[in-house]
């Protein structure tokens, strides 16, 4: 059929890509920088050919991997003519369209959450970016952003057919699509049709702005950001010990598991801690080297600091097992089993011998199995576990309290996640 075409979500965090795909020809919208390779990876496996690459809008929250992908490919960068690029980008505005295959997407004007957003329609469906999201829409205080067009940009929305698909560029809640019809009667910023009650709600809330917010929209305004790249620990040691001193280690597993074993001179943010310590990172004039234990946090880590628009972001392959196989230096300590492992282990020897005693002596020990089932679900609705309380009470659980580094929080907005794009 005429201007049908495949459509192929990639998520990275709270953003959206897509990959539309018509007779072997593609369009790839809303790039993140952390997902290259899995761009590649999806052309090469499906034997297309990158037509062109649009940015909905110059985010604010992330980095834009449009720039580093169509030099690749070798293909246009597509964004409204409100943008402000240093790239060579093809402009558009309403009328024009983009086509690949047999398909083709009509570009919608659809300023609000920035001055330079567009929408995308085609093919029973319409790739909103920021501007519409499922159940809110994009905050309006972002690069000349306004809640009167967004009002109006929403008013156009509505006047879409009910079956229309909506995909948007984030989702805080785990959405993947909507439509229009759905957003018309769940949207309560779809459903609002006074415009000055629109207006002022949309000026009344006071949210938190990204992380390097300025940086992010700098980088992406140069087209400057880079894929994150991956060294060996050779390669790792070489910039360690180069006249550059800026290089540093982050190591992101858990502080028992940095105090046990760690690379000299190296600093300790967890992985599940590093989205609340940003500014600690963003603060400071470091190029780092991820590392964990064999490389999955620090990816995962390099991810949440490349959206954050940190440019100097490395991952060593193998991280630490790597670095000690090869004979690397690091330091060694004795530390206490920590508390989380010692629960494990108890409850499960415990389910164990519950378990066997009940089989081979009497049914009356599968009360034992059954205490502690009762006791890790009830742990899991109250976030309060009796054992570990009872085991902090042993002297060197206490101990290892005193020197546990502390934790640091995450930032919480209404509808979406710290210096997020939803109202």
């Amino acid at each position: 059929m005429e201007n049908a075409f495949s459509v192929k979500q990639f998520q990275a965090g709270y953003c959206m890509s897509y990959f539309l795909e018509s007779d072997k020809q593609a369009v790839l919208i809303d790039p993140h920088i952390t997902k290259v390779q899995a761009y590649r990876d999806h052309i090469k496996s499906a034997g297309l050919t990158l037509k062109a690459i649009v940015d909905t809008h110059t985010h604010a929250d992330h980095l834009s991997s449009a720039a580093l992908v169509a030099a690749e490919y070798d293909c246009p960068i597509v964004m409204s003519a409100n943008a402000i690029s240093s790239l060579d980008v093809r402009k558009v505005g309403r009328g024009d369209t983009v086509e690949f295959g047999q398909a083709s997407l009509e570009v919608i004007p659809a300023p609000g959450h920035t001055d330079d957003s567009i929408a995308l329609l085609g093919g029973g469906a319409v790739f909103t970016g920021d501007v519409l999201l499922i159940g809110s829409v994009g905050r309006t205080d972002f690069q000349n952003g306004s809640p009167e067009d967004m009002f109006d940009t929403l008013s156009k929305l509505k006047d879409l057919p009910d079956d229309t698909v909506v995909w948007p560029a984030h989702d805080y809640s785990d959405n993947t699509t909507s439509t229009i019809g759905q957003e018309k009667v769940n949207n309560p910023f779809m459903i609002e049709s006074d415009r000055d009650a629109f207006c002022d709600n949309a000026r009344s809330k006071v949210l938190d702005k990204p992380f390097n917010m300025d940086s992010i929209i700098r980088i992406n305004r140069e087209g400057s950001a880079r894929e994150i790249e991956k060294i060996s620990v050779a390669e790792a040691r070489k910039r360690l010990d180069s006249a550059d001193e800026s290089w540093e280690i982050l190591d992101v597993r858990r502080p028992e598991e940095y105090q046990g074993v760690r690379i000299e001179k190296s600093r300790n943010i967890p992985l599940d801690t590093l989205s609340g310590r940003l500014g600690e990172v963003l603060d400071s004039d470091r190029k780092f080297i991820l590392s964990c234990l064999s490389g999955a946090r620090a990816s995962m880590a390099a991810g949440i600091l490349a959206t954050a628009g940190v440019e100097q972001v490395t991952v060593m392959t193998g991280a630490i097992k790597a670095w000690q196989k090869e004979g690397a230096p690091v330091i060694r300590e004795k530390v206490p089993v920590s508390l989380e492992r010692q629960v494990r282990t108890i409850a499960g020897s415990l389910v164990l011998v519950g378990s066997l005693l009940g089989l081979l002596v009497s049914p009356w020990f599968f009360a034992i199995p059954l205490f502690v089932g009762s006791g890790l679900l009830f742990a899991g609705v109250t976030d309060s576990c009796m054992m570990g309380m009872l085991l902090m009470k042993l002297p060197y659980n206490q101990k290892a309290l005193q020197r546990k580094a502390p934790a640091g929080g995450t930032c919480s907005l209404s509808g979406g996640s710290g210096g997020g794009c939803s109202m």
